[in-house]
């Protein structure tokens, strides 16, 4: 399944990827991941339900990008590429050395709505996000992506570098026939992204 999950998801960029010589714009950045938190809820048994903070990480992500309004309005779709994230709990938890890794596809849309300030943007993000989930009994469990969604602003400076704010969910769920719980998972980060904008922007 893994697997299969994983051809889907190089499918799925190759497109994007082919598809991106009709956007005027190509954004690519690294995030730094510096605050995170993961909530794993068990339906009817509460007891199992839980919340912990995630040690800082990085994420790649792009968005191909292309102006529908001027610079007013643009649209697109992206990909985000996470560095594995692990739980900040004691070495001797159970969840200590649990890998948890979102890949996002989602659809853009962004605006530059301050004209007097035209380097200002914000964006949001929608889309449905990949989830794998490695732990020592990650086998037993049904690994199922969810909603992605995030709100994104920042700075466009005029030689293509540019710099951001990111505040993004992540929704998931892991289910098994072999226990009695089920989780139903949302991770949120905080991450300050810096980037290059490649191609032409279409006024």
């Amino acid at each position: 399944m893994k697997f299969f999950r994983f051809n889907l998801v190089l499918a799925v960029l190759a497109v994007m990827f082919v598809s991106g010589a009709a956007f005027a714009e190509f954004n690519l950045r690294t995030s730094f991941d510096f605050s995170g938190n993961i909530e794993s809820k068990s339906p009817g048994y509460s007891y199992y339900n839980h919340s912990e903070d995630i040690n800082p990480s990085a994420t790649i992500s792009g968005e191909y990008i292309r102006s529908v309004v001027g610079q007013y309005l643009k649209i697109g779709g992206g990909f985000e590429f996470m560095i594995p994230k692990f739980r900040d709990v004691d070495s001797y938890s159970s969840y200590h050395n649990d890998a948890i890794f979102f890949l996002p596809l989602y659809l853009s849309l962004q605006t530059n709505p301050v004209q007097p300030v035209p380097e200002l943007f914000f964006r949001l993000n929608l889309g449905y996000n990949i989830f794998f989930y490695d732990d020592s009994v990650g086998s037993a469990w049904d690994q199922k992506g969810g909603l992605y969604y995030a709100f994104v602003t920042g700075w466009e400076f005029p030689f293509g570098l540019f710099v951001d704010l990111t505040y993004a969910f992540y929704n998931a769920s892991l289910e098994s026939s072999r226990y009695i719980n089920e989780y139903d998972i949302t991770y949120s980060r905080v991450a300050v992204g810096v980037g290059y904008k490649f191609g032409r922007p279409r006024n």
